[in-house]
């Protein structure tokens, strides 16, 4: 029987390679051509306004076919104006010498930009924020209205099986439900079972965030309904921002001008709805985060695996790599290719053990462990948080940041920008992850 392979395409472009990547990635998502394009490797150090190469990693029974529904959708952005001549295809061994991290086309959906991992774009993000960038600038409220309605769909559902998740998604014509998973608990809206079967709606939760402004200011977490809005919109200042890119529910933010409002109102809607004050939730959890190596020890380990059965890649602090049978500890990829060609599982080892975890976690497992030295930056009068892409904090970590404003981080080339974020809980958590936080200053 003829097998699936997988052979590059090149091509040349000069311009902003996030947003290459960003349109690019958009495209196969629109057009649903995940079955024929993985992923996107771009060159090595490649600066913006400068020309540069990439390669569109495609799959097809025999190298060099590109299928028809790439060529008549994809191949018509003009990104793909300027083939590289000399050859019809590429095997990744020819190209790896010149090529950073690989982009993963087909799960891109929360326009993560390409950066290789040892090199960031500047010392100060901040004096990237207000550039113009379609990641930051661009909303689109249809996505927008979808990610709410699937929140009130959840709310309304309660809880359920992983598959009515995927379910509910596909119905409202979401896609990859394992990003919006991550999101929505992020932002606090739901919570999901450790052996990844079940998923339930956290309880409706009104929480206390840092405010400068003469008003108390609170976000809602948990449930949501419609009614809910209706019944809070009577005693207090409503307001929905959008988030970025819109992919993901509207947060709703709450002004209060008297401290007591908010208790007299949470007994009020506990007749009618189970409601909770949760007070400041971002400092709270901060507090009682565990250091690093607790929470590794906290992690699932996944038990009778037996490694001669599967085939390995780990991750060099840059990429995956083809290995033998594991014995360094580090982050791996685990595939069993009589199957499928995607990793059956992402995994951390050390001493025997395979540990589960959200995959950015172990990714900062793995680089924490390699010796990689991994930074923030933090600007004291904005009380905006740095990090960089390639150094994303564990799900857990990251969840008391979102927390501090409601909305998920932006995107600055090669860092995640945060809102908000009290100077004592950065202290804390960056000692608990072992992060040389460097602090900035806007005073000249």
């Amino acid at each position: 029987m003829p097998q699936i392979q997988r052979w590059y395409k090149g091509f040349s472009y000069r311009g902003n390679p996030q947003e290459l990547i960003e349109q690019i990635s958009k495209q196969v998502q629109r057009h649903n051509l995940g079955n024929f394009v993985p992923l996107l490797r771009v060159e090595k150090g490649v600066k913006s306004r400068k020309p540069f190469y990439f390669f569109l990693a495609l799959e097809s029974l025999q190298k060099g076919d590109i299928p028809t529904e790439v060529q008549s959708t994809l191949l018509k952005l003009p990104f793909f104006k300027s083939a590289i001549k000399g050859s019809p295809s590429f095997s990744y061994e020819e190209i790896k010498p010149m090529v950073g991290v690989a982009h993963d086309v087909y799960e891109y959906t929360n326009n993560i930009p390409y950066q290789p991992v040892q090199e960031l774009t500047c010392d100060n993000p901040f004096d990237l924020i207000e550039s113009a960038s379609i990641n930051n600038s661009f909303i689109d409220i249809d996505i927008s209205r979808r990610y709410e309605q699937l929140l009130y769909w959840l709310s309304a559902l309660g809880g359920g099986t992983w598959e009515s998740f995927k379910k509910a998604c596909a119905a409202l014509k979401i896609e990859e439900p394992k990003r919006i998973l991550r999101r929505l608990r992020l932002l606090g809206y739901i919570e999901f079972s450790p052996d990844g079967y079940r998923w339930s709606i956290a309880p409706i939760a009104i929480v206390k965030i840092t405010s400068e402004s003469n008003f108390q200011e609170f976000i809602l977490c948990g449930s949501r309904s419609i009614n809910l809005l209706e019944k809070l919109k009577q005693q207090t200042t409503l307001e929905l921002i959008n988030q970025p890119i819109g992919e993901a529910p509207p947060c709703v933010r709450i002004q209060a001008d008297n401290p007591s409002i908010i208790p007299n109102l949470v007994e009020q809607l506990s007749k009618e709805f189970s409601i909770i004050n949760a007070g400041e939730v971002s400092k709270l959890l901060a507090s009682i985060l565990p250091e690093l190596t607790t929470w590794k020890q906290s992690l699932r380990n996944l038990q009778g695996i037996v490694p001669s059965l599967y085939e390995w890649e780990l991750f060099d602090g840059n990429d995956f790599i083809s290995c033998a049978l594991p014995r360094e500890t580090g982050m791996y990829r685990m595939y069993n290719t009589k199957i499928s060609d995607r990793p059956l599982y992402t995994l951390f080892y050390e001493n025997g053990c395979w540990l589960q975890g959200d995959w950015y976690g172990l990714r900062f497992l793995a680089l924490q462990h390699s010796g990689q030295e991994c930074i923030a930056r933090y600007e004291v009068e904005t009380k905006r948080l740095a990090i960089p892409v390639s150094q994303r904090w564990p799900e857990i970590y990251e969840r008391a940041l979102v927390l501090a404003s409601g909305i998920l981080p932006k995107y600055s080339n090669s860092w995640l920008l945060y809102e908000n974020v009290d100077r004592d809980m950065m202290l804390q958590i960056c000692y608990k992850l072992h992060i040389n936080c460097v602090w900035e200053s806007t005073d000249v």
